[in-house]
């Protein structure tokens, strides 16, 4: 949680220094553009190959646990054990992997991509996008020791690491673009925007690296640089099987890379589209806007959904252990189970529609001047961030309620699911690049397509949830009402609305004082908003707490 924090604070912070430094467009290609390829790269060369590694973890016997290190005066001429070393020969895959895709995208972008455009002609394109793949094969090579880390429960080495690196990207990204002002003539022509970027880039991968390399050296009974050879290991007691990774291992990493490639295109949707249909600006903004945005989203929506879905699967696999499948292909589970898995559905619905009509009313209306308060007065960005606190609530709706649903069906039953998320991003894009192209609403027009997508895909969960809990017997599925925040609540936030539009109406907010007084006024109101709150929603509260701690029961109505 805390790695969590610090790394999206700071590229919060990174953000908005150097689109100030570096200008939009240059943020937009370097987000959207480069990001998507790196993420390409990283994401379909490991992902599959990380989940691969938590089966070999969860498969070691008693006898290939590592003991703490307490003789390292052999430690050059020890090898690693028979389970580490299986991690560490299936954790080499992704390095070869990423050489060959990482290459393969290189001689796409030179041979086939725009020789002129608005994204191509900005300086030092080619040297950024080099420096950015050459950053990914980097990356790739601390996937043995992060294997290892994780296999030995590391999880703080894990969290020093990271935040030395992400301290170095953003400080490599500002210094460079400070350097580049003076011989550019000023920010509009400083010719390291793009370069900065990928310096940074290069520095993180680097950084993370060498820190792999320092902090493992002191956990490891043998050379770190063992990490790197593969070996033949034996498969049974026996001896008699050897082989590097095994063919029951290949065959679960096919299947397992096939999803990841599946999960990468319904994550990065967006980024695909704005990639090939948007200009430079509109991917600043969109990036600007979306990286402002995911810190709330990451913050208070993700550590909830994590916590919740520890508890659906947890009553999932208790009631796959003693049900079985019915004839619809549904799992059974316990009434009790059921009905607490309703009520934490409910709570964090309520919380999510309670944070959704704060935003609608706070955060569409004081958009613009939230935005003036960092230099930042683009009509195009307003109302995008405008869109975007729209869409944060239909976000968060979405990740629980598909986390429920994952953790609840049948292997037939995901591959529907899969299916059908796919066809809504199919519909996803094509209804982006219609709010791109032709209605010309640019950035906030993308935002729009996600919620969109995101309503798709909330339906499509709805309707299998309330049919698995038909199933059940158990009184039918969350329901609606129950999630509405309390009339007062409701009530106060309309009133504080209208009290706020009053004020941007009626007062210049070119001027500073005027801007100071109604950001005053809006915070007073919010306290009277979360005053309501308290004292109306005490149970729900009650419930959310008891959630973070893991403690939350069926409540007693139920």
């Amino acid at each position: 949680m805390g790695l969590q924090v610090f790394v999206r604070l700071a590229t919060f912070s990174m953000n908005a220094v150097v689109i100030i430094l570096a200008g939009g467009e240059a943020f937009g290609v370097t987000s959207v553009r480069f990001e998507l390829l790196l993420s390409t790269i990283l994401f379909l060369s490991r992902e599959g190959m990380r989940n691969v590694l938590l089966r070999i973890d969860a498969d070691r016997s008693a006898g290939s646990q590592v003991r703490p290190n307490t003789d390292r005066s052999n430690v050059h001429r020890r090898r690693p054990p028979v389970h580490e070393q299986r991690i560490i020969n299936a954790a080499l895959i992704p390095i070869g992997a990423g050489i060959a895709m990482a290459s393969a995208l290189y001689i796409y972008y030179v041979a086939y991509g725009p020789r002129s455009s608005a994204s191509a002609d900005q300086p030092h394109y080619y040297v950024s996008l080099t420096l950015y793949i050459l950053a990914a094969w980097v990356e790739l090579c601390v996937e043995p020791l992060f294997a290892l880390s994780r296999s030995r429960m590391l999880f703080k080495l894990q969290a020093k690491c990271e935040g030395i690196a992400v301290a170095g990207r953003c400080t490599s990204v500002v210094l460079v673009l400070l350097v580049g002002r003076y011989p550019g003539g000023g920010i509009g022509g400083n010719p390291f925007k793009l370069a900065a970027f990928a310096v940074g880039q290069m520095a993180y991968a680097v950084l993370i690296l060498l820190s792999y390399l320092w902090t493992m050296s002191c956990e490891l009974e043998y050379s770190v640089w063992s990490c790197y050879l593969p070996r033949r290991v034996a498969l049974d007691l026996e001896g008699k099987q050897v082989s590097y990774i095994g063919p029951a291992v290949k065959g679960l990493a096919v299947t397992l890379v096939g999803q990841s490639l599946l999960k990468h295109f319904l994550t990065q949707g967006d980024n695909m589209v704005m990639a090939k249909f948007a200009t430079p600006t509109e991917m600043g903004t969109f990036a600007f806007i979306s990286n402002y945005g995911s810190i709330p989203a990451r913050i208070v929506f993700l550590p909830l959904e994590e916590a919740s879905r520890a508890m659906f699967s947890k009553m999932a696999n208790r009631g796959s252990g003693s049900a079985s499948v019915d004839d619809a292909g549904f799992f059974g589970m316990s009434a009790d189970d059921a009905r607490i898995s309703r009520h934490v559905l409910t709570t964090l619905g309520k919380l999510h529609l309670l944070i959704g009509t704060i935003l609608l009313v706070f955060g569409t209306l004081l958009s613009p001047t939230l935005l003036s308060l960092i230099g930042q007065r683009d009509l195009a960005m307003q109302h995008t961030l405008a869109a975007y606190c729209i869409y944060l609530p239909f976000m968060g709706m979405n990740g629980f309620l598909e986390a429920f649903a994952h953790c609840v069906a049948t292997k037939k039953q995901l591959l529907r699911i899969s299916t059908w998320m796919s066809c809504f991003t199919v519909v996803y894009a094509l209804f982006a690049i219609q709010m791109l192209h032709g209605l010309e609403l640019g950035s906030a027009g993308m935002v729009i397509a996600n919620m969109v997508n995101m309503a798709l895909r909330i339906s499509y969960c709805w309707r299998f949830i309330s049919q698995w809990f038909e199933r059940l017997g158990v009184g039918g599925g969350p329901r609606l009402s129950a999630m509405l925040p309390h009339p007062a609540v409701l009530y106060t936030c309309l009133l504080s609305g209208a009290v706020i539009l009053a004020a941007l109406t009626l007062t210049d907010q070119q001027e500073l004082l005027n801007r100071a007084a109604t950001l005053a006024v809006s915070a007073a109101l919010g306290i009277v908003v979360l005053r309501e709150i308290w004292r109306k929603e005490q149970p729900f509260i009650q419930s959310v707490l008891a959630l973070r701690s893991g403690q939350l029961q069926r409540p007693r109505s139920e």
